[in-house]
């Protein structure tokens, strides 16, 4: 095992711990900022003034799926990382294969599924009528690479599971920029709009699949390698896969379901409101993606050191992450409030006759969100914590109930009233739910924390 790797478990804390998170970081930027280009792309360079807002209809769907087959490597990344901690080669190595597994047969069952039901669904959201052709169209093609995203995220799972954050980095800096060429390409080269955009995205999720697959077939720890014939799933990992797998997955779900609700209400407003809910989500993104890669290093820290059984370095641990997390949230927070406007106008064609209400409306949803989202990387490393030694159920309950649940009374109760009945008034709901999960984590963590600790401590006596 390699220096980097044995470090989430021995050496200096503040540093490691920062360093294996700025590759999760730098990922999930780069999918963001490859994510705004095809955004910039399709609403300056197509022509079409409802490409964007057909395509920012969409998203919340697309998450819904991601996020359901993401928790599911996120039960295998706290499984794996459980054996690597514990130096158990042979259950970790089956649960890499049990993964790969998961991994083909989700991506391939829910792509499929939201494939040959993406105009019913994207009905049910309210999509409106003059979005709708453009909005199946984008969706549909999307749907082609949800296996090929599933295989990533899992095989990226994997390796950050290890020790190794930097590996899915650099797939992500080469298959973003075939991203960005083939957008050029497909939009202002051959004329084409939403489906150019999708295009592009798909080609780059199977390049990004191909490469973390060679990846792991090719690991030098015979116990990490990812052997073709022994794919398949191991009963007992499984389960162990399960217990954490099916509350991330419901969990997330449930988020991206009240985020549909929101979707839902932003869709009974104006087309402008539409759009510049759209952009100012893709901008505001770059911050949540930068404190979330903190929940991956809380949950990833925390569950290697809970399979070597070292509490007190889990303690450190937890401190040290939250400190980091606010202080990235604020700055990032600040630095892009700072350049909103003009980061607002690139989005625009300078042709649409909607540009100045659209460029109000995303800069007003950002400066309400932006001063205060490091609350939710707190939130999410603090899920993450508990994921990390070994209990998924606890957030999923809370999630359900504190973010998903207030979101949803709020959309039905208080956004149809007056003075809500906005995009600010809709958003409003964020800050809420944050802070009730907040409060409600911390609690949790302190009594889940006293009974790990009083078995690390036991374990390590035996």
């Amino acid at each position: 095992m390699t220096k980097a790797k044995r470090n989430l478990t021995e050496g200096p804390i503040f540093s490691s711990l920062f360093l294996f998170t700025l590759p999760i970081m730098a990922s999930g930027l780069l999918q963001v900022m490859y994510n705004m280009a095809d955004n910039i792309v399709v609403g300056s360079f197509s022509g079409d003034n409802l490409a964007l807002a057909a395509v920012g209809s969409t998203g919340t769907l697309t998450t819904l799926i991601v996020n359901f087959l993401m928790g599911f490597a996120t039960g295998s990344g706290v499984v794996i990382a459980h054996s690597y901690g514990a130096r158990d080669t042979d259950r970790l190595n089956r649960a890499i294969h049990t993964a790969a597994a998961l991994s083909l047969f989700g991506g391939v069952l829910l792509g499929s599924l939201a494939f040959v039901l993406s105009e019913p669904l994207l009905a049910l959201m309210g999509t409106k009528t003059e979005l709708m052709s453009r909005a199946v169209l984008y969706f549909r093609i999307i749907c082609v690479g949800i296996p090929a995203s599933t295989v990533y995220n899992f095989g990226a799972a994997i390796l950050r599971s290890i020790g190794d954050s930097k590996k899915p980095l650099y797939i992500l800096s080469v298959t973003g920029l075939v991203n960005v060429v083939f957008n050029l390409i497909f939009v202002i080269g051959l004329g084409m709009a939403v489906e150019g955009v999708a295009l592009a995205t798909v080609i780059s999720q199977y390049l990004s699949a191909l490469a973390v697959t060679v990846l792991l077939l090719r690991q030098k720890d015979e116990s990490c390698r990812l052997k073709p014939r022994s794919i398949g799933i191991y009963k007992q990992v499984l389960g162990r896969i399960l217990r954490i797998a099916i509350p991330a997955s419901l969990q997330s779900s449930l988020f991206a379901i009240s985020n549909i609700f929101i979707q839902s209400g932003v869709n009974t407003l104006s087309v402008p409101e539409v759009a510049g809910k759209t952009i100012s989500g893709n901008i505001d993104a770059l911050v949540y993606t930068a404190i979330n890669s903190f929940s991956h290093t809380a949950m990833t820290f925390s569950a290697q050191n809970y399979g070597a059984r070292k509490p007190e370095r889990i303690k450190k641990i937890f401190f040290y992450t939250v400190l980091q997390v606010s202080l990235v949230g604020i700055i990032l927070g600040q630095a892009i409030l700072l350049f909103g406007r003009p980061l607002v106008e690139i989005y625009v064609d300078v042709l649409d006759p909607n540009r100045d209400a659209v460029i109000e409306y995303s800069l007003e949803v950002m400066r309400l969100i932006l001063n205060i989202y490091f609350l939710c990387g707190i939130m999410d490393a603090l899920s993450g914590f508990l994921r990390g030694l070994g209990n998924s159920l606890a957030p999923m309950i809370i999630g359900v109930l504190g973010v998903c649940g207030l979101r949803m009374v709020w959309i039905l109760i208080f956004f149809p009233m007056e003075p809500f009945n906005s995009l600010t008034g809709i958003y409003l709901s964020y800050p809420i739910t944050w802070v009730f999960c907040i409060i409600v984590l911390s609690t949790v963590l302190a009594v889940e924390w006293r009974k790990k600790k009083r078995i690390m401590t036991e374990n390590s006596s035996k």
